[in-house]
């Protein structure tokens, strides 16, 4: 058994959104980002299956050149390789879950 508090020791980086691995099973990773007001995290992709959880504040969340804006307990699921970017609209916090066995 493991525990991880979303919300203990949270710290935010003034360049970057801090990345932070909570949890980690035969199946699944667990981190939790912080993103500070404005921060942007590139254009990227997966190899695997993610769900993004917020959960504080509000991110606009691009997929093949939309925007959808996410606030405080939405989720958003991606299936692996497709490309999405994240921006910070206010300081957030978001929970991402990687499945492993894709």
């Amino acid at each position: 058994m493991q525990t991880a508090s979303i919300f203990q020791n949270v710290t935010f980086q003034d360049k970057k959104p801090k990345m932070d691995l909570l949890l980690e099973t035969n199946g699944s990773k667990e981190y939790r980002l912080a993103f500070a007001k404005g921060q942007y995290l590139k254009e990227h992709k997966t190899a695997a299956s993610i769900i993004v959880e917020i959960v504080e504040g509000n991110i606009d969340f691009g997929v093949n050149g939309s925007k959808i804006s996410l606030t405080k307990g939405m989720l958003v699921t991606l299936e692996p390789n497709v490309p999405h970017d994240l921006f910070a609209i206010t300081q957030s916090i978001v929970r991402l879950s990687i499945h492993k066995k894709d």
